[in-house]
């Protein structure tokens, strides 16, 4: 395989992972089995937690030291340690790291990885799609500024639809729908207390999974690869329709065909043929869609291409050594901004309550084209963080606007944002590939 083979000649890519749940331990465990990555810096939150986390993956105890100091972790480097630390500048600050790896699942600590590490000269590779899909085109732009690669994950469902996306797309196909399934059954109005029970029996937090209930997270996911592809949200939002893999082509064509799309040329999510993702495509040549029938692939007029797992942080090698060999991404947000992922009040809510965001009892996530939420003022529901607070009370299913709310200003993330999203990217205009 030829990137073995280069990764064989080129010598140890040495990676910094940050984050210890469970895409960061996981992480770690499969890099201990492959050859020529090599993790030399973990950092985490809680040393005790980190120390934990460590012990779980089966790293010797001889391996690494606990570090916060520069010139000491530098040293012990040089010794061969591998260091674990609380301090996630140490990322960025080590002159060894080539790359680091965001599995910090936080978007305050994911603007300042990837501030600070493209800063530092160092790929990156982001699991944190809830940063990516509010700063990824301004990351994406410094990072070819600066001759690095800024990319999200194979593995990840945004990466694994990419990968379809793409050879799709190389064999001349016209990709009219793309997306995900989608395991939990949908309920806007979950919260981390009524999810409190069922997230501890799934060894996962319950903010986690309120997001993952309430579809926020698939929101974002599928806000990913809108930018990434210039697909967009389908009209009046995802659809959210229900299907088997054998009826997934006769559901994902237009309801003027027969089908529960709204227009083509969108994502979209689906219950019923999880943990997979997909394409939907046409073909416009004669002899093609003769073929496609002889091919098991179904009478047309549109084919799926169906990948029936996503291996998560297990594929992400793939990524890193792409990432810093060819300098090149998995999945980025090329297109700009095509969509935002806007928030919707879960409850009614007063003047100067304070508000939480993703996987929240406040708000879940909805995915509109980024041209609404301009028109509408609407609020990306990944610039909650800190200390936000409401300017005025909101209704129970209301979309959240700008001036709804008070930002956290001291927040790196909405820094960022503020200043960098008007100033390089204008509004998506006529960007529907299809």
């Amino acid at each position: 395989m030829k990137l073995q083979e280069d990764l064989s000649k080129r010598g140890p890519i040495r990676v910094a992972v940050v984050g210890a749940g469970l895409m960061g331990s996981g992480l770690v465990a499969q890099l201990k089995i492959i050859h020529n990555i090599d993790v030399i810096l973990w950092s985490s939150r809680r040393e005790d937690g980190l120390a934990a986390k460590a012990k779980e993956v089966g790293l010797n105890e001889d391996t690494y030291v606990f570090a916060d100091d520069i010139k000491e972790a530098e040293a012990l480097l040089e010794e061969g340690k591998m260091i674990l630390t609380t301090d996630n500048s140490l990322a960025w600050r080590l002159d060894g790291v080539d790359a680091i790896c965001d599995c910090a699942g936080n978007t305050e600590a994911g603007a300042c990885i990837n501030e600070n590490g493209l800063e530092a000269g160092k790929h990156i590779i982001s699991f944190n799609v809830e940063c990516d899909v509010l700063l990824g085109p301004y990351f994406l732009k410094k990072a070819k500024e600066k001759g690095l690669c800024y990319t999200g994950t194979a593995g990840d469902e945004p990466g694994a639809i990419m990968e379809l996306y793409n050879f799709a797309t190389f064999l001349g196909f016209r990709v009219v729908a793309a997306g995900k399934g989608k395991n939990n059954p949908m309920n806007v109005e979950a919260t981390p207390a009524t999810l409190k029970e069922e997230a501890e029996k799934k060894g996962i937090s319950p903010r986690m999974l309120t997001s993952f209930v309430d579809a926020t997270n698939t929101m974002v996911e599928l806000n990913a690869v809108a930018n990434a592809t210039g697909l967009l949200p389908d009209e009046g939002g995802c659809v959210g329709m229900h299907a088997t893999i054998n009826d997934l082509s006769k559901k994902l064509r237009t309801k003027d065909s027969g089908g529960e799309m709204n227009r083509p040329g969108t994502v979209n999510f689906v219950h019923g043929i999880a943990p997979g993702v997909f394409v939907s495509v046409e073909s416009d040549e004669p002899m093609i869609r003769r073929e496609m029938p002889y091919l098991s692939m179904g009478d047309g007029p549109n084919y799926i291409f169906y990948r029936p797992y996503h291996l998560t942080n297990i594929e992400t090698p793939l990524t890193i050594a792409r990432a810093v060999m060819y300098n090149e991404a998995t999945i980025a947000p090329e297109v700009g901004y095509v969509a935002h992922t806007v928030a919707v009040a879960k409850k009614d809510m007063e003047a100067g309550e304070a508000i939480e965001g993703i996987g929240s009892a406040t708000c879940y996530g909805t995915l509109v084209e980024a041209e609404r939420a301009y028109e509408e003022n609407l609020l990306p529901i990944g610039l909650i963080v800190g200390e936000t607070k409401l300017a005025r009370p909101v209704k129970k299913g209301a979309p959240l606007r700008l001036d709804d709310v008070v930002l956290d200003k001291s927040s790196t993330l909405v820094k960022l944002f503020n200043r960098e999203h008007g100033r390089f990217y204008a509004l998506p205009k006529n960007i529907n590939m299809v």
